[in-house]
């Protein structure tokens, strides 16, 4: 049978029940259900041998990542918790290594009703699905007992829970393989330049992730995004606009277009603030933008083809009052992901708008 994905979209938060209060080795985080939605759903796990190794990296849509327990001799377990009882019809879990430690060799599946009881006792396979009929429950856990691992640690690498043929999806894997539009750039470190941050000018607020700096291949060290920096196609897609035509204003213009759409929000102006634009459609609800371009490439026009990684064009500060004053200042690449005619980030708090583009660019928090 063919599965599909779910997007759950509705607001339901809830604590932890008692029976989940973990060590000073433990790790807690939660996930984000959805597409532009506030629902949490919670992950902890017993312990972890490090950051690289935490919980929430078994649930995650990536096989190739995996929570890995600290090394010891008891028992170890991961917790997954949906904040209100659902329809579960089966789990699967894929087992994960580390380094040359050997894979778990069993594991039971627990259900929470007061306490923790075993449903089943499972042998751990490369992909291991468990049956349950038909459950309606919110919280469950992986438990390995010690015996079950042969050098010490568990390791997960990824568990599914499916209703019917659907799996229960958590953030929106049609985001997971765009890559950052500037190589090596990176996420802002404040909340102002992400996406809803709240703006008293043009709407009200930010729709797009503001990317100012990046590192060369051979350093970590941040160097400001230039007129001269490339900017990519985050995915292969359909070229929907490409402003080779654009005209920048004088700064006299400007001024008077900003004073204006301080107090008079337009839903439509002749000349963005967003300056010289590229969007593409990537043909599966997700269009990205690409704003504040200082030039665009010749061979990217509207109904062009490209790649993911290819160049479209260059950084800049079209748009703003940086050009319009014929400076350099304010020089960044705006990035706006749009899902299913939304923009990503719409109605979410900053904590969680960050964590979602963490997610979508496995960047490390």
């Amino acid at each position: 049978m063919k599965k599909t994905i779910l997007h759950v979209a509705i607001f339901f938060f809830c604590a932890w029940p008692a029976a989940y209060s973990g060590g000073a080795d433990g790790d807690a985080d939660y996930l984000l259900t959805g597409l532009n939605t506030a629902r949490k759903v919670y992950v902890r796990a017993s312990s972890i041998s490090g950051t690289n190794y935490r919980a929430i990296r078994a649930l995650d849509t990536d096989r190739k990542t995996s929570w890995v327990s600290a090394r010891g001799g008891g028992p170890q377990w991961l917790s997954v918790n949906f904040g209100l009882k659902r329809l579960l019809t089966s789990i699967v879990v894929y087992p994960g290594r580390k380094d040359n430690a050997r894979p778990i060799s069993h594991f039971k599946l627990q259900f929470l009703d007061g306490d923790w009881f075993d449903f089943a006792t499972v042998r751990a396979t490369n992909r291991t699905e468990i049956d349950l009929t038909g459950v309606d429950a919110s919280t469950f856990r992986i438990y390995i007992p010690a015996e079950a691992m042969p050098d010490g640690i568990a390791a997960i690498a990824e568990i599914e829970a499916y209703i019917g043929g659907t799996k229960i999806s958590f953030y929106d894997e049609r985001l997971k393989g765009l890559c950052l539009p500037i190589r090596n750039a990176y996420l802002p470190s404040d909340d102002y330049h992400y996406p809803n941050a709240p703006r008293s000018y043009r709407g009200g607020s930010h729709a797009g992730l503001d990317l100012y700096t990046h590192h060369a291949g051979d350093s970590y060290d941040a160097l400001p995004v230039t007129r001269d920096t490339p900017v990519l196609a985050a995915d292969d897609g359909i070229v929907i606009r490409a402003d080779h035509d654009y005209e920048p204003t004088d700064i006299n213009e400007w001024n008077n277009r900003s004073a204006y759409f301080k107090t008079h929000p337009s839903t439509f102006m002749k000349r963005s603030f967003g300056g010289r634009e590229v969007w593409i459609d990537h043909r599966n609800g997700v269009i990205t933008t690409y704003n504040h371009l200082s030039r665009i490439e010749r061979s990217v026009k509207k109904g062009s083809r490209v790649s993911r990684g290819q160049r479209i064009g260059r950084a800049g500060n079209s748009g703003l009052a940086g050009e319009a004053e014929g400076k350099d200042y304010g020089i960044h690449l705006h990035f706006e992901i749009w899902v299913d005619g939304c923009y990503l980030g719409y109605g979410m708090n900053p904590v969680d708008v960050r964590k979602y583009f963490n997610w979508i660019f496995s960047v490390e928090r």
